[in-house]
């Protein structure tokens, strides 16, 4: 560009004194440089100018000349081997001068300063490494939920280590189902247990009053942990005051899940194990003192394992399996309850099928097993599902439970047309007229949870066929009938005295009244009565059971007193007066007579059938959450010290 060629700019207004002290600056680099200059380069990532905001000056394009200043600063560290890292700034800028929408002339400078010391922080985030003149500590940033898992998962297996039991491993939805309890119980302020029947369950609660305040995953452990000063080794425990401690080294629990919740300065921790320890009858076997079990010659003792194993090649799993959890000969009574029912209502009879029977027991142990309650998918069978839980582990099934539970259905039923719902459908399978062949399957898992599945050929409950296989029941006086098939009705005043005595008394005590008084006879004791202002007060006490969801005692009750509960994972399910009676009853398997002496085990069977005993009130309550409460009070009350031997009497042969 020659300097004649610029002259006329000089006639422009006084408004572009700017421009005119660019193009004296333009005139020296000009005449100074005595070759064409090479366009300076510059590393990549500092050529992208356009990104940066353009500062004008002059018009906005109508003048024949403008001018842009663009202006670009970096500051990077320099690192060379051997040597500390430089802090260096590059500023750039670049001046355009423009005649019309075309650049006329473009100049860039550069310039670059360093700075001999470079901030610690920035040489440890560039090498890794502290700077010695300035070393201080730095903090970890933690996944906190993660972090607090692992760290309790390592308490757990510590602590188990020292007990001579295998390690826990960390379950993802485990530990995503006690996040969820951890926020409810945050967000209610209380600490209760969940009502899931397939984990053991360990809770823990912290609080500070600064709103920051953090808790590591050992804190929980420990603590729990440090119920071992309650604990007796080698023995059932008489109460659970080292129930945290115990659930910790449980040695058949095999995965954990665990969580917290945080509200200001509050922290719940929810930890759940599967399978679930502190199973009654299990806690020898289960809690090893420090050390583990004591074992000859140092060698692991597999006689446990082994006999398990032999099973096999004496008895079939399923015949020795329901041997242990049902009683009497349970297809045969399971059977006989159906056919009772039917005779009620005048249709044949069911038959009991092998084959069957087979293919009922194959998906009861597929529900104990998963501890779910669910018809088999693609069945051709008509099919009742029923479940029981009990915490008792010597707990024993009858084969009429299923089947009276199933047919209390009976009183939603709308006989004579068809259903709008199933709310009836077990009851109508059981009496289902088309239904010839039945077949029947138990099995029991290690949560207490006793599930039976019956089949039924051909199916029932075809939507169109209720009005002809569905028929209403027979005129029956005498409740006995039901169980024996005989058609014997009492006498004019007995069903005078009967209505008289008992139409003020529920279903339900009517029932309780019937079996205690048959338990009572085998054992040659007089026979009890109903007392209304008793059944009020055993309903009120079951009323508050079932709304705290405890099981206790009434404090400074002048009856003795009877408990019973019962869950199940189906809320319609109500349990029937000889669950509750039968489970006191059974008691008897652990009762020394002609002894005196109190046995802690066998109460509730000697409050049923004690001699002096008159008077019976009883009561029963249900709640949302599946628990069902049976509370029975006697009078005048039973097990007195000294007592036994005179009141509790050997069954009659």
């Amino acid at each position: 560009m020659q300097w004649n060629s610029l002259v006329p700019c000089l006639a422009l207004k006084s408004q572009y004194y700017d421009v005119i002290t660019l193009i004296v600056e333009l005139k020296k680099r000009m005449s100074a440089a005595s070759t064409p200059r090479r366009k300076p380069t510059y590393p990549g990532s500092l050529t992208d100018l356009h990104r940066f905001r353009k500062t004008a000056h002059g018009h906005d394009g109508s003048s024949r000349i403008v001018m842009v200043r663009k202006t670009d600063q970096r500051t990077f560290a320099s690192i060379q081997d051997g040597q500390e890292p430089k802090l260096e700034t590059i500023t750039r800028e670049t001046i355009e001068t423009f005649r019309g929408e075309r650049t006329e002339c473009k100049i860039t400078t550069e310039t670059k300063d360093k700075e001999e010391k470079c901030p610690p922080d920035l040489i440890e985030a560039l090498t890794g490494k502290v700077s010695k003149s300035n070393k201080k500590p730095t903090v970890k940033i933690k996944n906190s939920k993660m972090d607090f898992q692992q760290e309790c998962l390592q308490a757990h297996n510590e602590y188990r280590l020292n007990h001579g039991v295998p390690p826990l491993k960390l379950n993802r939805d485990m530990c995503k189902f006690s996040e969820y309890w951890a926020n409810n119980l945050i967000k209610k302020s209380v600490l209760t247990h969940s009502n899931n029947r397939d984990y053991g369950e360990n809770l823990f609660c912290i609080q500070s009053s600064n709103p920051n305040f953090i808790i590591d995953g050992k804190k929980a452990v420990e603590n729990w942990y440090e119920e071992i000063k309650c604990h007796t080794f080698g023995v059932e425990p008489n109460s659970l005051a080292s129930g945290h401690f115990t659930q910790v080294v449980w040695k058949d629990s095999k995965e954990l899940g665990v969580a917290f919740a945080k509200s200001g300065g509050k922290i719940v921790v929810v930890a759940n194990y599967f399978p679930a320890g502190n199973i009654i009858g299990h806690f020898a076997e289960n809690v090893p003192p420090v050390g583990g079990f004591q074992t000859n010659n140092n060698h692991i003792d597999l006689s446990d394992k082994i006999n398990k194993l032999s099973i096999k090649f004496t008895k079939s799993p399923s015949q020795k399996f329901n041997e242990e959890i049902t009683e009497g000969n349970f297809e045969e009574d399971f059977l006989e309850a159906h056919n009772n029912f039917r005779r009620r209502h005048g249709v044949p009879p069911l038959k009991l099928d092998r084959k069957l029977c087979k293919y009922s027991q194959e998906w009861a142990t597929y529900l104990a097993q998963r501890n779910i309650l669910e018809h088999r998918p693609g069945s051709n069978y008509g099919e009742n599902i029923y479940c029981i839980f009990s915490s008792d582990p010597n707990f024993t099934i009858n084969g009429h439970s299923p089947v009276e539970t199933w047919y209390e259905e009976a009183s939603q039923h709308p006989f004579g047309k068809e259903p709008s719902n199933l709310k009836s459908g077990h009851f109508s399978q059981v009496i289902w007229k088309s239904s010839e062949f039945l077949g029947v399957g138990v099995a029991k898992n290690s949560q207490g949870s006793t599930y039976v599945v019956a089949n039924y050929s051909p199916a029932g409950n075809f939507v169109g066929h209720y009005v002809e296989n569905v028929p209403a029941a027979k005129p029956i006086v005498y409740e006995e009938s039901i169980r024996t098939g005989k058609d014997s009705r009492p006498s004019t005043s007995s069903i005078t005295s009967l209505s008289e005595n008992y139409g003020k008394f529920s279903e339900f005590a009517i029932e309780s009244l019937k079996i205690h008084n048959e338990y009572r006879r085998k054992h040659g004791v007089p026979d009890l009565v109903l007392n209304e202002e008793m059944c009020q007060y055993a309903q009120d006490w079951a009323d508050t059971c079932a709304r705290t969801a405890s099981l206790q005692h009434r404090a400074n009750s002048n009856y003795g007193e009877n408990i019973f509960s019962v869950y199940s994972s189906d809320y319609s399910h109500t349990p029937t007066p000889r669950d509750a009676i039968k489970e006191w009853y059974d008691e008897v398997k652990r009762h020394t007579f002609g002894v005196e002496r109190v046995n802690q085990s066998t109460l509730h069977f000697t409050q049923v059938i004690w001699k002096d005993s008159k008077e019976l009130g009883i009561g029963m309550a249900k709640n949302k959450r599946g628990q069902t409460y049976v509370v029975a009070n006697y009078s005048p009350r039973g097990n007195y010290i000294g007592q036994f031997v005179e009141n509790v009497p050997r069954p009659k042969s």
